[in-house]
């Protein structure tokens, strides 16, 4: 299970940020944001089946991933935490957080980003042809541009792919708890689809606080340094407001 959680720099924060990758992406995706938040954070970053360094067979089930992520999370919970999910991520990081406050256990904060809410279904694109389907994914914006240029790179991510685009498209939402911890929204103002469904959000969770980034889909790419900046806002903030209701 260790493979699946990896830590970036060095341990020795009060706080854990515990990140979750958009379809096709793995731990490296997060290491340009470790470089503005090391110093106010630990980051921990998943490396999902079957993706990157990690040899485990791909999940094709968003549950069974939930569940892998749940198991290898849980010993690590030593301080106060955030999750953070992109795009499949912030699905993931739903879920999680479900089955982690249904056993009484509270993220400081979750931060859901690029990802319509969990009631809205997923289009079917995994039956296509490979060809087809890495056209579809680079036309929605699923891909970071470098890779849209190296379609013989892409084409090496594509089972990753493939596999987290089932996971997606097979997802049913079927536990309706809201949600008690804050959360944040975060959307790039050129991704159509997520910026229409943004305020759907508010029926699954009890406290949100939206938040707009130029940018399309991959905005956590383009704007890494205004992410970043506004990671470490709630960051501080929602640590401070925990501190301030139990003086």
């Amino acid at each position: 299970m260790s493979q699946l959680i990896q830590t970036l720099g060095l341990s020795s924060n009060d706080i854990q940020l515990i990140c979750f990758p958009f379809a096709g992406g793995y731990s490296a995706s997060f290491r340009p944001l470790h470089s503005y938040l090391q110093d106010y954070c630990d980051l921990l970053v998943v490396e999902p089946p079957g993706h990157g360094t990690n040899r485990m067979p791909l999940v094709e089930s968003l549950e069974s991933l939930v569940e892998i992520y749940l198991q290898a999370l849980i010993p690590k919970l030593g301080k106060p935490f955030v999750l953070f999910g992109h795009s499949m991520g912030g699905l993931v990081v739903y879920r999680l957080a479900q089955k982690l406050e249904q056993q009484g256990v509270f993220p400081e904060a979750l931060i859901i980003s690029a990802i319509q809410p969990p009631d809205i279904r997923r289009k079917a694109v995994t039956h296509l042809d490979d060809g087809a389907f890495l056209d579809y994914v680079i036309r929605i914006g699923g891909v970071p541009s470098e890779l849209v240029k190296a379609r013989e790179v892409l084409e090496y991510f594509l089972p990753a792919f493939k596999a987290d685009f089932k996971a997606l498209e097979t997802f049913e939402h079927t536990d309706y708890t809201q949600l008690q911890s804050p959360v944040h929204i975060f959307n790039g103002e050129k991704d159509g689809a997520c910026m229409k469904e943004a305020y759907g959000w508010k029926k699954w969770v009890n406290q949100v606080r939206f938040h707009t980034f130029q940018g399309g889909h991959m905005f956590l790419l383009s704007e890494i340094e205004k992410v970043a900046e506004t990671i470490q806002l709630i960051l501080t903030m929602e640590t401070a407001e925990k501190e301030l209701i139990k003086a």
